[in-house]
């Protein structure tokens, strides 16, 4: 996998042959500024990198037709809805919506019945540690019962529930038509196999790991 920030100018005839995706690594860097009352201009420098690097991805490889995206509904329409939650005049927004204009089309990669799944295990496993959800369950079953071994299935079939949800994704991405190339936007860290047949690039600019660094110092 090739880290953009890291090389000086690929060479195009390597790759010319295969599709090719652009990954986005990302955080939940709006919501958290709020939280955090991190600087927003931090977050629009990061989004104006990413913008800057996929148009040069472009114009060194040609048409990218397809936008894969966490978190946007399955029917058409939401996915625009969704874009303007980050608000019309932030370079997020604007990117994404420079390509859908240009033809780019969104593409769901998580289904959503597994996020629902997986939503439960953790809250489950979470609330497993609270003071009150013990004594709650050893009223009704008794001060025997093992919390340990509930924990250690909980984590068994959200490992499981993780195992599909990225299966789901690799398969919409492996879709990605002939001649041509993708973008994939999904949060860091993040387990996935990508398709064989599709090179890979990572585009994650200085400004990322500025603003990764700025939240774990303030965690």
């Amino acid at each position: 996998m090739a880290e953009l920030g890291k090389i000086e100018k690929p060479e195009a005839g390597s790759f010319k042959e295969n599709r090719k995706l652009f990954v986005v690594p990302t955080l939940p860097f709006e919501e958290i500024a709020l939280e955090m009352h991190i600087d927003k201009a931090k977050v629009e420098r990061f989004w104006g990198e990413v913008r800057e690097k996929i148009e040069y991805f472009r114009s060194t490889y040609g048409n990218i037709s397809e936008l894969y995206i966490e978190g946007i509904e399955e029917h058409e329409g939401k996915g625009i809805e969704f874009l303007e939650k980050f608000g019309k005049e932030s370079n997020h927004y604007k990117l994404m919506k420079s390509l859908v204009d240009s033809g780019v089309r969104l593409n769901v990669i998580d289904k959503a019945d597994y996020l629902r799944q997986a939503k439960l295990l953790f809250d489950e496993y979470s609330k497993s540690f609270s003071p009150e959800t013990i004594e709650l369950h050893k009223g009704f079953y008794g001060k025997d019962i093992d919390f340990e071994k509930w924990r250690e299935y909980l984590v068994k079939k959200l490992q499981e529930v993780q195992g599909m949800i990225g299966k789901h994704a690799t398969g919409i991405i492996s879709e990605l038509p002939e001649n041509t190339n993708g973008i994939l936007i999904f949060t860091d860290g993040r387990p996935l196999e990508y398709p064989p047949g599709i090179d890979v690039f990572q585009i994650r600019p200085p400004a990322f790991d500025e603003l990764a660094k700025l939240l774990r110092d303030m965690a």
